[in-house]
């Protein structure tokens, strides 16, 4: 497993080493030990995947603190582009965001920290998407920004997405409270 930093702090791209034979291939997407060596969470209590088609945007989505958390993401089927916002107050990289592509067949995966938040958008005709978080799920701390309000150059203008999605506030209107902390 290669752990490779984005311009967001706490934000790491992994690359898998990916076994393959005549019967196919073998991916092994989580490794407590070698997660516990790079420093990073290794408990998630909650695991979920969503199935969706070309064009379908989901985010940007976090959870509030005291429920906030990391998570973990890959694609398991087809390509996404996932996208990571920072809004930590006294981040270097407040309001920007990290782009990158997350697909099945490279089988990489995002790791993104506390006080982010998390979207992707389908480029191919089918993707599944694997979600792996440090707290559950808690309607009364869910949160999310605009998916259009942070600059961000998706492939097209005219996305499918939720209800919810559609009425979420623009970053600029967002009063965030996440901290940042730098690591050591």
């Amino acid at each position: 497993m290669k752990v490779k930093p984005t311009k967001i702090e706490g934000c790491f791209e992994i690359e898998i080493i990916i076994r393959e034979d005549g019967r196919g291939r073998l991916v092994k997407n989580f490794h407590k030990t070698s997660f516990e060596k790079l420093g990073l969470m290794t408990d998630f209590p909650e695991h979920y995947y969503s199935v969706s088609k070309k064009n379908v945007l989901r985010g940007l989505h976090f959870q509030v603190p005291s429920q906030h958390h990391i998570k973990l993401v890959s694609c398991l089927e087809g390509r996404i582009l996932d996208v990571v916002v920072d809004l930590r107050i006294g981040s270097p990289t407040y309001g920007d965001h990290l782009m990158i592509e997350l697909n099945s067949e490279k089988a990489n995966m995002l790791y993104v920290p506390e006080g982010c938040a998390h979207g992707f958008f389908t480029l191919s005709t089918k993707s599944i998407f694997l979600n792996r978080t440090s707290t559950m799920y808690s309607n009364s701390h869910d949160g999310g920004i605009h998916w259009d309000s942070c600059g961000i150059e998706w492939p097209t203008t005219n996305p499918i997405i939720s209800k919810k999605d559609k009425y979420l506030p623009e970053l600029e209107n967002f009063d965030s409270p996440f901290k940042f902390q730098p690591t050591i």
